[in-house]
């Protein structure tokens, strides 16, 4: 969902004072988008991910068959089978959604007039 609203915010919020970026325009904006910050953003993305790797390897779980990774309320473990199997399917139905969200926001961006309501 974080993806969507990148897309919308410059739109109707404005974008950040750049020197870069001059566009509203999400997709030229990837082109406009100085390497450097490119650079930082696939560093980062490696730092999350070895991260999520050391606590596998310490036995936490991502996926909810164990002991949560990230738990911020420490909720997860006082939750029944059925509960966590729920909130299991809320997130995977907010993940589909999502996915769907950002390929009609793409879709009406390469064929406009594909999909019914434009952002």
């Amino acid at each position: 969902m974080l993806g969507t609203v990148g897309w919308v915010w410059p739109k109707y919020a404005g974008t950040f004072d750049s020197q870069d970026v001059t566009t509203d325009d999400p997709i030229k904006a990837i082109f406009e988008a100085d390497p450097q910050w490119w650079a930082q953003f696939l560093l980062l993305c490696g730092v999350i991910e070895a991260w999520k790797y050391t606590r596998e390897a310490e036995g936490k779980s991502f996926t909810g068959d164990g002991p949560a990774a990230i738990d911020w309320s420490n909720q997860w473990d006082t939750l029944d089978a059925a509960k966590k199997e729920d909130m299991a399917m809320k997130e995977l139905k907010n993940g589909r959604l999502a996915m769907i969200a950002m390929a009609a926001c793409f879709a009406n961006y390469f064929i406009p007039g594909s999909v019914p309501i434009t952002l």
